[in-house]
């Protein structure tokens, strides 16, 4: 969490993170490292291969492209089994979304 800490405070709406190694991302889980209390944007990790891609195109992009720029992020959850499914909508430019999520919990 500490790297999406730091995303935060230079102001970063989204995290992304890129996998540093060519492991299947299916099988990681982010976890709090006792630095993300606090954090109000969220965050996903990224398989080493599309970040690869996605950083490619920003070392070779013009000023335009940058400028017109619009990433996409979804955030899927699998539909558990024997569960209550649920859906959590919230933006980070709201700060009563973290009281919610904590209240949540």
């Amino acid at each position: 969490m500490k790297k999406v800490k730091n995303m935060e405070n230079i102001g970063v709406s989204v995290a992304i993170i890129v996998n540093d190694s060519d492991d299947d991302i299916d099988n990681i889980i982010l976890s709090d490292d006792g630095t993300g209390g606090g954090i109000r944007i969220p965050s996903m990790i990224i398989t080493k291969t599309d970040g690869k891609k996605l950083i490619d195109f920003l070392k070779r992009a013009s000023d335009y492209e940058l400028d017109q720029l619009a990433i996409l992020a979804e955030f899927a959850m699998e539909k558990p089994d024997n569960r209550v499914e649920y859906d959590l909508w919230f933006t980070s430019s709201n700060d009563r979304a973290l009281d919610f999520i904590t209240d949540f919990q």
